[in-house]
């Protein structure tokens, strides 16, 4: 007896269903092992673009071979890693002994700024550093954010072995592909599927790091001109902040800027710190970033909110970071089945995918 149609349609549903649970709990159940590998997938990525990069670089009448601007780019990325180390391992310390002078001056602070309030309005719970991070729940972000850090530096030798090997099997992979899928009609569309996942992963990555730099960098000097304490580190910090939408912009100003009001005791210079630091974000951010970027990612800016908090719930942190590119790669495979090409329209800006 065959299945009538309503009843192979309530099947399929059900079983999407539990595809789509059991792959939730196995991303929970494993983030050891897959955050790893997909920040390995993207350092390769990375990687491979600034050995393109070095490909254009001509050696008299020749441009490099492969291998050479390969190796080229993994020493550079190897250099840009050892100076961040040092970076981190040189301030970290400074940041934390400096931590409990700050915390005074914060106290203070509030202090005065009760007595105005005071003076104005009927108060009748004083403002307190305690109470101040009770509200604003920095203390569960910063934690979040040094686990992150620290769960990273912990699995660097195996994220490093994963670039390794995945580097290794770029030389050979399409020799692979070619005996996986014998039909040149099939073997067509892998290749194409493959290569517009990879050039749209490797785009995103190099502009999204290249954007990062300038803006920690343009950071780095306005913090430096105006004095502010730990200047490197705050660079450091808006780097990495920079790789999450949204959110990250508007906390890797905020860090620096009340530095720079506990430091100096300056409304004035706050708010032009504050302005500084915020023009260069949205000069960078909404700009340089979308020239550089094109139309390569077409994500609608929903579904790149959706993606931050669901990738953010599951993986924290690094989560966030990972979710834009996963995202872009996710729809780049829904729109090449037609089943699943509705749900990449969908996630899509203007409707077009291919």
């Amino acid at each position: 007896m065959s299945t009538s149609p309503p009843t192979s349609n309530v099947l399929a549903v059900a079983a999407s269903l539990g595809l789509f649970a059991l792959t939730i709990y196995l991303l929970v159940v494993g983030e050891g092992v897959f955050i790893p590998l997909v920040l390995a997938i993207f350092i390769s990525h990375l990687i491979i673009a600034l050995s393109h990069f070095v490909d254009r670089v001509k050696l008299g009448n020749r441009h490099p071979p492969g291998w050479l601007s390969l190796t080229i780019a993994l020493i550079i990325f190897l250099l840009a890693i050892a100076l961040v180390v040092q970076l981190i391992a040189g301030n970290v310390r400074l940041v934390v002994d400096a931590a409990p002078q700050y915390q005074d001056r914060l106290q203070n602070l509030l202090t005065n700024i009760n007595g105005t309030i005071a003076t104005l309005l009927p108060w009748g719970t004083p403002l307190t550093v305690t109470g101040l991070m009770e509200g604003l729940n920095l203390g569960t972000l910063a934690g979040r954010f040094a686990g992150a850090l620290q769960s990273i530096a912990g699995n660097a030798f195996l994220i490093l072995l994963y670039v390794a090997f995945l580097l290794l099997e770029y030389r050979t992979f399409d020799n692979k592909l070619a005996a996986i899928f014998p039909s040149p009609e099939r073997l067509s569309r892998v290749r194409s599927t493959l290569a517009e996942i990879g050039r749209k992963t490797e785009t995103y990555v190099a502009v999204k790091t290249l954007a990062s730099l300038l803006v920690g960098g343009l950071s780095y000097a306005v913090l430096l001109f105006f004095g502010v304490d730990f200047a490197g580190f705050w660079a450091l910090l808006i780097f990495i902040l920079n790789f999450i939408p949204y959110i990250g912009s508007l906390i890797a100003v905020l860090f620096p800027t009340v530095l720079t009001l506990l430091q100096f005791g300056s409304p004035s210079l706050f708010i032009i710190v504050l302005a500084v630091l915020t023009g260069v974000q949205v000069f960078v951010g909404n700009v340089l970033e979308p020239r550089w970027m094109g139309k390569s990612l077409n994500l609608s800016p929903l579904i790149i909110l959706v993606a931050l908090s669901v990738w953010g719930a599951l993986w924290g942190v690094t989560g966030m970071i990972l979710s834009v590119p996963i995202t872009v790669i996710s729809v780049i495979i829904l729109a090449q089945f037609p089943k699943t090409r509705p749900i990449a329209v969908l996630m899509s800006e203007r409707g077009d995918v291919k």
